[in-house]
């Protein structure tokens, strides 16, 4: 499981993943070593065109990639939400339902690691 920590920016709140870099060019690095958080958030970077050209259809493949390969939780809910509403895929309510259920056992495993982990530090 990554190590993260609660961090605040301009008066937001979000998650900050240790092992990820902070700037484009070596977090797209990093997902081209395969690590599954950064290639899921790379196909976020490119789905809404944050700091790189806008490009859907590469972020789908990312996701994809991301959610094969390690079955990480955030790429089959990003799957599962362009299946929902046909972003870039034909929309298909059974593929759908298919990748939020991947998504729903991805999250399941990781809140069973986070709370190994928490305990065995406690």
């Amino acid at each position: 499981m990554s190590e993260w920590r609660l961090q605040t920016q301009n008066g937001m709140m979000g998650v900050c993943y240790m092992h990820l870099p902070k700037t484009m060019p070596d977090a797209l690095e990093v997902a081209r070593k395969g690590d599954p958080m950064a290639i899921c958030n790379a196909g976020w970077c490119y789905f809404n065109g944050i700091k790189v050209p806008r490009d859907q259809r590469k972020a789908l493949d990312l996701w994809r990639r991301a959610a094969e390969k390690s079955g990480n939780a955030g790429s089959s809910y990003n799957l599962g939400y362009c299946y929902s509403f046909g972003i870039v895929v034909k929309q298909d309510d059974q593929i759908a339902s298919d990748w939020f259920a991947k998504y729903h056992r991805g999250r399941n495993t990781e809140r069973l690691e986070y709370n190994v982990n928490r305990s065995s530090t406690d």
